[in-house]
């Protein structure tokens, strides 16, 4: 595991998300700031977040990889800058 990402994998972990890869209980949402929660983490570009999803074994396929590049135009963020990923259970969901 790539040290870089080993406090946000335990920390997923420690708050229940022992399966990273199942989509049907964690979900995120991406955001020009923190939530200032336990599960938002600060990554620095795109590529950043990519490696994450892959090193965490997170099920991402390449139409859905594709659909965060424009997520991150939608919200007006560059693909090279940073920003925040807010992890949450899936289904419960606060307003962003």
């Amino acid at each position: 595991m790539n040290d870089q990402f080993k406090p946000i994998i335990e920390t997923l972990i420690k708050e229940g998300f022992h399966q990273l890869q199942d989509k049907k209980a964690l979900d995120f949402k991406i955001t020009p700031y923190s939530l200032n929660s336990k599960l938002s983490f600060k990554f620095e570009n795109l590529e950043h977040f990519k490696e994450f999803l892959k090193i965490s074994n997170h099920q991402t396929n390449a139409d859905e990889l594709a659909l965060l590049d424009g997520a991150l135009l939608q919200l007006g963020l560059k693909p090279d800058s940073f920003f925040y990923v807010n992890f949450f259970e899936k289904g419960k969901e606060v307003e962003m």
